[in-house]
């Protein structure tokens, strides 16, 4: 039996390669947070997370796009109600996030709702959730910023493929 390393299975870029996407990394980072600057949003982190996750872990597979921000969204969200709803709703805003949170587990356990309810809802959940970021004050910045993420991404990736597109045609 032979086991596979990663080297076999993924073939490394050229040294050249990496460092002209390292430089290309280090742009669009630039640019974000030039961005998120120019605008006045904080916490950049929530942005920083969402391209992690889209663009390295699930490589800006474009199909995953729409679900990785509905289910970053709605984790703020749901994050948000866990946290503050209580607080303000008192005993009816404890039952509402309780039965809530137990439907979104079911849904993701069962593999229903994958569009909204999805590992990247679970990872948005679980960051906005930590008690030093205070979600209860913070949700809008924390969306804000997420969504600033995605839509800069989105951009970028829709001109990179415009232009493959282009570079492809001219090469046939």
């Amino acid at each position: 039996m032979t086991v596979q390393t990663e080297d076999t299975v993924h073939q490394r870029p050229a040294v050249l390669v990496t460092l002209a996407m390292l430089v290309g990394i280090v742009l669009l980072t630039g640019g974000l947070i030039g961005l998120y600057h120019l605008l006045g949003v904080g916490m950049p982190y929530f942005g920083f997370l969402f391209l992690l996750y889209w663009a390295a872990i699930l490589k800006q597979v474009p199909m995953d796009f729409l679900p990785t921000v509905l289910g970053g969204l709605a984790g703020i969200l749901l994050g948000w109600v866990l946290i503050a709803l209580p607080a303000l709703a008192g005993p009816v805003g404890i039952a509402v996030a309780v039965v809530l949170l137990v439907t979104v587990l079911f849904c993701y356990v069962r593999g229903q709702g994958l569009v909204v309810i999805n590992n990247a809802m679970m990872l948005f959940l679980t960051v906005a959730t930590i008690s030093e970021l205070n979600v209860a004050g913070n949700v809008k910045t924390m969306a804000v910023s997420f969504i600033i993420a995605a839509a800069y991404m989105g951009v970028i990736t829709l001109a990179m493929h415009a232009v493959a597109k282009r570079v492809k045609r001219a090469a046939i």
